[in-house]
């Protein structure tokens, strides 16, 4: 063995005793786990029988999550709170970027300002909503109170029931009332629960700071000469934008896109906070609240709650595939 040889090989021996604490972390308490989760899946534990009546199931308690009302809604549920949560934050975020990354008086103060939610624990934002939709004392009820003196000339007659209401928010505006429908597709039509847009709103209002500044280190990242030049062209601020910006932001577009759709379909604390119960009627439980509650309360279906774990791993997987199949290519890397 030459002599560059040896040096190479010491460094990579040096190299994977770095790596050996935190590799060895994560086979034990990440790999590991995950493998038996798969193997469990396939099985009928339960924590209230002994390991040596376990046997081999296979696909049943996948076909039992599919076949069952309860993972149906909740999976709508959570659909919902993706589909409202999610292009909202990032519109909403790429707004204040765009504010913020012009040449305005405190926009120091106003970036602090709109990130300080994030860094904030989930449990204690959702305790403070809680106290906000809150029908007796709440501020979201007593600005209603504020708004129908104003417009109406009297106080209103009735106080809306934030966390508590089952309906949907378009049955309630519109009048939409669908018939129960399969796999629970009136969910989507009749829009979220007025309870689960109250978490929508709170999670909207923690998570576009943290869009926002990630969209910021983007704008700051595009050529300003690009600018000056379409401003020669007559070019005004709307095509500016068309043209410049949002091309050359689609990298981190999608993957603002991409993280923010996997963690809303992770999504757990704010529900188990708010809703500790799944809201009324289960339209605030999201498929991780169903999960915990099958697999650690109870009976404690281990082996459901795993199999309920992998097809939410499988639903996360699919539409990020789709997600980089149809935007991916789409996606403008160079200036």
């Amino acid at each position: 063995m030459t002599s560059a040889q040896k040096r190479r090989l010491n460094e990579s021996l040096e190299a994977y005793g770095y790596l050996a604490p935190a590799g060895i972390i994560l086979i034990i308490f990440w790999f590991l786990p995950v493998l038996a989760s798969l193997a469990i899946s396939f099985g009928n534990m339960s924590a209230l029988q002994p390991l040596d009546q376990m046997r081999f199931v296979g696909l049943e308690q996948y076909g039992r999550a599919l076949a069952s009302r309860d993972f149906q809604q909740t999976l709508w549920n959570t659909v919902n709170y993706v589909l409202y949560s999610v292009p909202t934050t990032l519109v909403l975020a790429l707004a204040a970027a765009l504010l913020l990354n012009a040449q305005v008086r405190g926009r120091g103060f106003f970036r602090v300002a709109y990130f300080l939610p994030y860094i904030t624990t989930w449990v204690a934002i959702s305790i403070v909503f809680s106290y906000l939709f809150h029908r007796e004392y709440g501020l979201a009820n007593w600005l209603l109170g504020v708004v129908s003196v104003d417009l109406l000339g009297k106080e209103t007659p009735w106080r809306l029931e934030w966390l508590s209401e089952p309906r949907g928010i378009w049955e309630m505006l519109f009048g939409v009332n669908v018939p129960p429908l399969p796999f629970g597709i009136n969910n989507m039509l009749e829009g979220p629960s007025l309870s689960s847009f109250c978490i929508i709103l709170t999670s909207v209002w923690r998570d576009v700071g943290y869009f926002m500044v990630i969209f910021l280190a983007g704008l700051q990242n595009i050529d300003r000469s690009m600018y000056e030049a379409a401003s020669i062209d007559g070019a005004n601020n709307v095509q500016k934008f068309k043209a410049i910006t949002f091309p050359l932001l689609s990298p981190v577009t999608y993957f603002l896109l991409v993280i923010s759709m996997i963690n809303a379909f992770k999504v757990f604390v704010p529900q188990f906070m708010m809703t500790p119960q799944g809201g009324p009627d289960r339209t605030t439980m999201p498929i991780t609240m169903y999960l915990y509650l099958e697999g650690f309360t109870g009976e404690w279906k281990l082996s459901y709650a795993s199999a309920v774990a992998y097809l939410l791993t499988i639903i996360i997987l699919t539409l990020t595939l789709i997600q980089n199949r149809i935007f991916g290519k789409r996606v403008e890397y160079g200036q």
